[in-house]
């Protein structure tokens, strides 16, 4: 299962971007509109959704649920209507319809419309955590658009140590899911807190938005793992280009390592290091089965149990892997599932191997194939810059002894011997200190990011001299 899919199971499915629209209301009314829902239990949930004007001029929306530690979900497509616009989310519409000074939106989930007024905030409310940075900042922050590969705008932000004359410069790298530049889930801002502790020493550093997300243009749900390689060399060198920093290297998180690793071993003269924050070092059915096992495990699954669940999730994958047609791997899953015995699809449904990777939605994009068939091992036996890989001992996304393994075994077998590793005890796939690692820890822990993880990446950027 892919990172992230089982804790916000109404998420799963948001792998979608715009289709383009202009002018109007698009125009007229960028900015944050917050409003309050009722669930059928009777709760109050505040729904919202952003309007703005990306780096290209093409207009953009996106869904956020402050209360769920939901943000900058991408719209599937906009449709201007005479007063206002109608969002598609996918797993959502929002009719939304301007009415003197605020929207009046009809918002429809599972086929229940509700009235949902929408008034201007400032910015969507979000929790605060201990190490979220705050103004005023003792560094300065530049926003940048930066032309990607295949025409994508990836909006960016740029962070610059005052004082300092030419220094190391890092370029954080996204793992997989529709992250901003903050990599922002669960109310915690990982990418920020990372910008802020490397600055304050000296360090400048670059996050920016995936493609398709946020600021960034281009096609985020039939992006492929090579188009965001390219992005992310396209951001190597427009930094480079600016020739006001010394070494430069490149952070990558869970999936963003892999991505790292094809760009340092393509141009290895323009990457002086890499630092691999729980990064995979399996081939993608490998790290996906292993995934799955770990979380059948982790639910109790016994070892019969466990032995057909795991013949079920390979028989899945390995359609997908082998059928390039989008529509014969769904129809042949479809079929698949059809002939499950009643005993095995209770057991799928008891322990919901049924979302996320295994579902029909993620089979059909692009990117999971991809993902199947990667094996990021190539490129780290190619990478000669420094190295240094950090995994967590309690991470059951991406399970530090075989990953770490891989990545540290293809080095070695490629001849870099300047490689620093270790599995950090205690440290779960986010890097936070956790009790057992499980992915709905990660919203009740408000430690971001580990403070010697932090202080362990500093000074390894700092020996790079």
């Amino acid at each position: 299962m892919k990172s992230f899919t089982r804790t916000m199971i109404c998420l799963a499915t948001l792998l979608a971007l715009h289709t383009g629209a202009h002018g109007g209301v698009l125009q007229e009314r960028q900015g944050f509109w917050l409003g309050e829902l009722k669930t059928p239990d009777g709760r109050t949930l505040r729904i919202g959704a952003e309007l703005l004007t990306r780096a290209d001029g093409s207009h953009w929306a996106s869904f956020a649920s402050p209360d769920q530690d939901a943000y900058d979900i991408p719209v599937k497509a906009i449709t201007e209507t005479e007063h206002g616009v109608l969002l598609d989310f996918h797993f959502a519409t929002m009719k939304m319809t301007w009415n003197k000074d605020h929207f009046l939106a009809e918002y429809t989930q599972n086929g229940a419309p509700q009235a949902l007024p929408l008034r201007p905030v400032e910015r969507f409310p979000v929790r605060a955590r201990p190490q979220t940075p705050t103004a005023p900042l003792p560094y300065l922050e530049q926003t940048l658009a930066i032309p990607g590969a295949d025409g994508v705008m990836l909006g960016a932000t740029l962070s610059l140590p005052d004082g300092v004359a030419r220094p190391n410069v890092v370029i954080l790298v996204h793992g997989s899911g529709p992250g901003n530049r903050d990599a922002q889930i669960f109310g915690h801002r990982p990418f920020a807190v990372m910008a802020d502790h490397l600055a304050r020493r000296g360090i400048a550093v670059l996050r920016y938005d995936k493609r398709g997300v946020a600021r960034s243009t281009g096609d985020y749900a039939n992006h492929v793992l090579p188009q965001l390689v390219d992005d992310l060399n396209a951001v190597v060198r427009a930094v480079k280009e600016r020739k006001q920093f010394n070494r430069l290297g490149l952070i990558g998180v869970s999936e963003g390592p892999a991505i790292a690793a094809a760009v340092a071993a393509r141009d290895p003269a323009s990457v002086d290091f890499v630092v691999s924050l729980a990064g995979t070092g399996l081939n993608g059915l490998e790290m996906i089965l292993l995934q799955d096992r770990v979380y059948a495990q982790g639910n109790k699954a016994g070892p019969e149990e466990l032995a057909r669940l795991m013949r079920y999730a390979r028989d899945w994958y390995g359609i997908i892997a082998a059928e390039a047609d989008a529509g014969v791997r769904i129809a042949k899953l479809k079929a698949m599932r059809a002939a499950l015995s009643p005993s095995d699809r209770a057991l799928v449904e008891k322990f919901k191997m049924n979302v996320g990777s295994l579902t029909l939605d993620w089979a059909g994009q692009p990117f999971l194939r991809a993902s199947l068939l990667q094996d990021p091992r190539k490129d780290w036996r190619a990478v000669r810059a420094p190295v240094l890989a950090l995994n967590g001992g309690l991470d059951r996304q991406v399970p530090a002894p075989e990953n770490l393994g891989g990545i540290v075994g293809a080095l070695k077998a490629g001849g870099n011997l300047k490689v620093e590793s270790e599995v950090l005890p205690s440290l779960n796939h986010l890097f936070q200190t956790a009790n057992t690692g499980a992915e709905d820890e990660y919203a009740l822990i408000e430690e971001t990011i580990a403070p010697s993880v932090l202080q362990t990446l500093t000074a390894f950027v700092e020996k790079q001299r």
